[in-house]
C-alpha cells in the first residue's frame, strides 16, 4: 500500500494540472511511496489523453466523475479510491514547492494522528497591488494563534492527514457554491479530535489571479456559503455572520461608491467585499 495519495480535483483547467503534476515530479520525497488521483469533475474535454502522456516517478491515476458535482464531491470519489494511509489535498492550481511533500509527511512521522496545514502564496508572475492586498482575506494564515493547535483552517488547498479521519466523514453536499466546504469538514473533524498543526514550510503557489469585479462575485459566493455553514453549526453564527448585518451592509455600501476609490482604494476595495459578502448572506437566506 502506497504510505501517500496525493487527492487532486480538476474541472476544465488540464494546463496548470499538468503543470502541478511536473511539479509533483520534481519532489525531493520518495516518489516510490506516493500515488496521485486526478478526479475529473466532468471538464467539458477529456483530460485523460493529455494526463497519459505525462512520464512521472509516481503512480498517476485519473477518474472522471460522471456529472460535474463539484470539487467536494469529487474529493469524495478520491479518499474512497485512495490507497494510501495519508491523504494530501491539493488544487490543480496549486503548483508544490519541491519540499511540499517532504515537509508533510516529517511532521506526520513525529506526531500521529495530526493534520498538516501548508502555506499558500500567490504566484510571483500574478503579483500585483490588489493580488498582495486579497492574499490576507483569501487565505487567514495571519490568524493563526497556535500553530500547534489551529482552528477553523481547514484548508483543502494544501492540508494532509491520515485517511482513517474520514471513516464516519466526508464532505457535506449541500454545499452548490465557492466557500466553506472544506472548514465545515475540518470543523466536524476537529470536534472528533483532529488537531491540525501548521507548517509554514509546506509551501504551494496558486496559479489564480483575481479582477476586482471576480473577487466580489467570489465574496457574494462565500457569503451565501457561509449561511449554509452556520445552519449546520448554529454556534458559529456569530462569527462568520454579523449581528447588525444590515448595519454593516449600509456603512460598506457607502464607502464602496467608486468615488471612494479615488480618496482610499483598498477601503473601495474592502467596502466592495463586505457589501458582497452580506448580499450572499440575504440571498442564500431568503432562498435565493
Amino acid at each position: 500500500m502506497e504510505e501517500l495519495t496525493i487527492i487532486i480535483p480538476t474541472y476544465n483547467r488540464v494546463n496548470l494540472l499538468k503543470k502541478v503534476l511536473v511539479a509533483l515530479n520534481k519532489q525531493s520525497y520518495d516518489l516510490n511511496k506516493v500515488e496521485v488521483l486526478v478526479l475529473d469533475d466532468c471538464s467539458l474535454m477529456n483530460l485523460k489523453p493529455e494526463i497519459s502522456k505525462l512520464k512521472t516517478k509516481y503512480r498517476l491515476k485519473f477518474f472522471r466523475m460522471k456529472e460535474h458535482a463539484g470539487q467536494g464531491m469529487a474529493k469524495n470519489k478520491g479518499i474512497k479510491l485512495a490507497r494510501g494511509e495519508y491523504l494530501l489535498f491539493i488544487g490543480d492550481d496549486m503548483i508544490p514547492n519541491k519540499d511540499l511533500l517532504k515537509e508533510h509527511m516529517e511532521l506526520h512521522e513525529k506526531n500521529r494522528g495530526i493534520a498538516v496545514l501548508g502555506r499558500i502564496f500567490w504566484a510571483n508572475e500574478l503579483r500585483n497591488e490588489f493580488m498582495n492586498y486579497i492574499e490576507k482575506i483569501q487565505f487567514h494564515y495571519d490568524n493563526i494563534n497556535n500553530k500547534n493547535d489551529v482552528k477553523l483552517h481547514f484548508y483543502t488547498s494544501n492540508i494532509s492527514l491520515e485517511k482513517k479521519w474520514f471513516k464516519d466523514e466526508e464532505y457535506s453536499g449541500k454545499f452548490k457554491n465557492y466557500g466553506f466546504e472544506d472548514l465545515e469538514l475540518g470543523y466536524r473533524l476537529e470536534k472528533k479530535g483532529l488537531r491540525v498543526v501548521y507548517n509554514p514550510r509546506a509551501i504551494a503557489y496558486h496559479h489564480h489571479s483575481y479582477t476586482f469585479e471576480q473577487f466580489c462575485e467570489r465574496m457574494r459566493k462565500v457569503g451565501k456559503s457561509a449561511v449554509i455553514f452556520t445552519r449546520l453549526h448554529p454556534e458559529l453564527k456569530r462569527k462568520y455572520i454579523p449581528s447588525f448585518k444590515e448595519i454593516f451592509k449600509l456603512g460598506s455600501f457607502v464607502l464602496s461608491k467608486s468615488f471612494f476609490k479615488h480618496i482610499n482604494k483598498k477601503t473601495y476595495w474592502h467596502a466592495n467585499f463586505v457589501y458582497n459578502y452580506l448580499e450572499g448572506v440575504e440571498e442564500e437566506s431568503r432562498g435565493e
